[in-house]
């Protein structure tokens, strides 16, 4: 029987679609759905109902559930024993980060680290969203909060603002706003669903009239963009939205708002070398850049 498809029933039963499942795996979809039929077949049992709502568990799909969960459970915790135990300075080190650090801030430092250490590869993995690093979705992870699952190695490294920005085109069109009562007459480009569920986001689109939100994005990137664009204003990190000349912060005094940057990794494979070595060399280029991540604008 093969592992792989085991773990892929485990993947679509929690994400209830085969390209949701492949991405999470980092896989193609064919090759999902491949696997799931060959198990089938060679089960001969169907696991999952197929519908236009997406894939659901047939009652012998629910019976072997749990059992595939604690296979890969087993197998997860092989793999980070492991790697936990390699301690050659060679290999890949998996690491995850929001767009703003991946993209803006990460691959300035990289030349460097490669200097240093020829034989290391970095995989970044930019991702918005707290990846799961029980399950190797990565190695190392730039969080913007400190982790509560369990078995994690974390250690803080600096803070990183986020402010309400707007181009200067917009501004001159629209007016500056002086009070957050004036947000009322502004457009906003906001996050999509999923950023929405974060507190702080929830309450700043409360200020702007709802009909004002005109332009959505998952992508902190393409909000920077937008923004630069003239769609309206919108809350960008620092570090990101500063070296560009024509965006201007608003509202200074009342969006100054700062998330602890927490670096994180498992327990198991903290004792490996290119893990321990990737870790400390971010601790140490985050910690160096501390000013760049604060913003211009610090008060």
């Amino acid at each position: 029987m093969d592992w792989r498809a085991l773990q892929n029933v485990v993947t679509v039963a929690e994400t209830g679609s085969l390209s949701a499942a492949a991405r999470r795996l980092n896989i193609s979809q064919p090759t999902v759905g491949r696997r799931i039929e060959q198990l089938e077949q060679q089960l001969g049992a169907v696991l999952f109902n197929r519908t236009a709502q997406g894939l659901s568990l047939t009652k012998v799909g629910e019976s072997i559930l749990n059992h595939a969960k604690q296979m890969e459970e087993e197998a997860l915790a092989i793999e980070r024993a492991a790697t936990g135990a390699n301690q050659q300075l060679q290999g890949n080190v998996r690491v995850s980060l929001i767009e703003d650090l991946g993209i803006q801030w990460l691959p300035q430092k990289l030349s460097k680290f490669h200097v240093q250490f020829p034989h290391l590869s970095i995989e970044v993995n930019i991702n918005n969203r707290n990846v799961d690093l029980l399950r190797r979705e990565a190695d190392i992870a730039v969080r913007l909060a400190r982790p509560e699952q369990p078995d994690l190695i974390c250690r803080k490294v600096g803070m990183l603002f986020f402010g309400l920005y707007a181009s200067q085109s917009y501004l001159d069109e629209h007016g500056v706003p002086e009070q957050r009562a004036d947000l009322k007459n502004h457009y906003h480009v906001g996050f999509d669903e999923q950023m929405q569920r974060y507190s702080l986001i929830k309450k700043l689109e409360t200020l702007f009239n709802q009909d004002n939100i005109r332009h959505r994005s998952n992508s902190h990137m393409e909000i920077v963009e937008a923004t630069r664009a003239g769609l309206g204003c919108g809350v960008l990190c620092c570090l990101t939205a500063d070296p560009h000349s024509d965006l201007h912060r608003v509202l200074i005094k009342e969006f100054n708002y700062g998330r602890e940057i927490w670096l994180v990794t498992h327990a198991e494979i903290n004792s490996s070398a290119r893990i321990r070595t990737v870790f400390d060399f971010l601790v140490k280029a985050l910690e160096e850049d501390a000013d760049r991540l604060i913003g211009e604008i610090k008060n």
